[in-house]
């Protein structure tokens, strides 16, 4: 009877940790910054894989790096935020194990202004807000330079530079560093403002009413995002795709939002 008893025991345990780790298995936890990847994915992804039979949790989080530690510790599986230039440089600064999994269409950074409708009529003295995240200040400076406003210092690593180091500025542009989501909202304080493109359409701003705007290099584009350890399991998979699925292409090319939006490469 005792035996019988342990025997019953044992298998119930054992169905309760089988139960749970299939439950674990349909389960999707994903982070995101309020915006359109968030938006993307509710209306273009999600529904393909709540048709796989997979529980989808989607969280927006108003700080990125806690978007990030969530990822490392556990609490997500997956984010979608990022790009690869701000992840390589999370990880070395936090020793994190996160890995790119696939880029996603992007919203380009762009340059916008209020007060001016060319960039050939920027004042001398004007001032030029730029993300104040050193991986995003290093991407609009290296724009800016692209449109001939500013000279940077070759000496210094693509995508790294700052503020000081602008070798040429013929126009003494005045540089504002600004808490990226808040540069929509400061636009009209500014003569200038590199503004990323994820908070162009937070705002209800149109990529398209930007002076100039990007193609965004490949460390650049957003990325989805996982720990190294899970990047390759079949809940990824799923969600991989769901992302290059027809169905969400279709959403994305047809919604007027997305309109300027870079394709990746396997759209191409």
């Amino acid at each position: 009877m005792k035996k019988r008893s342990f025997l019953l025991s044992f298998l119930a345990a054992a169905t309760v940790a089988f139960t749970g780790n299939a439950v674990a298995q349909t389960e999707l936890r994903i982070g995101f910054f309020p915006g359109p990847y968030a938006d993307q994915f509710k209306r273009g992804v999600q529904p393909y894989l709540e048709s796989q039979g997979i529980k989808v949790t989607a969280t927006e989080f108003s700080n990125i790096i806690q978007i990030n530690t969530a990822l490392m510790d556990g609490s997500l599986d997956a984010n979608v935020f990022q790009n690869r230039a701000f992840l390589d440089t999370f990880n070395t600064q936090q020793k994190a194990r996160l890995v790119e999994v696939l880029q996603v269409p992007s919203a380009p950074l762009g340059l916008y202004s209020s007060k001016h409708k060319d960039l050939k009529a920027l004042p001398n003295g004007a001032s030029v807000a730029i993300p104040n995240e050193p991986t995003s200040m290093g991407r609009a400076l290296t724009f800016l330079q692209l449109q001939g406003l500013i000279t940077l210092d070759p000496a210094v690593a693509a995508g790294r530079h700052t503020e000081r180091n602008i070798t040429g500025n013929p126009k003494n542009l005045k540089m504002v560093p600004i808490d990226a989501p808040q540069m929509p909202r400061t636009l009209i304080e500014v003569d200038l403002s590199a503004i990323l493109g994820n908070h162009v359409i937070a705002s209800g701003m149109l990529l398209s009413s930007a002076l100039a705007m990007e193609d965004p290099a490949p460390q650049f584009r957003i990325i989805l995002a996982a720990r190294d350890d899970v990047a390759k399991s079949p809940l990824i998979d799923k969600l991989v795709t769901g992302y290059k699925s027809a169905e969400y292409r279709r959403f994305v090319e047809t919604d007027p939002k997305s309109k300027g939006f870079s394709r990746p490469e396997y759209w191409r």
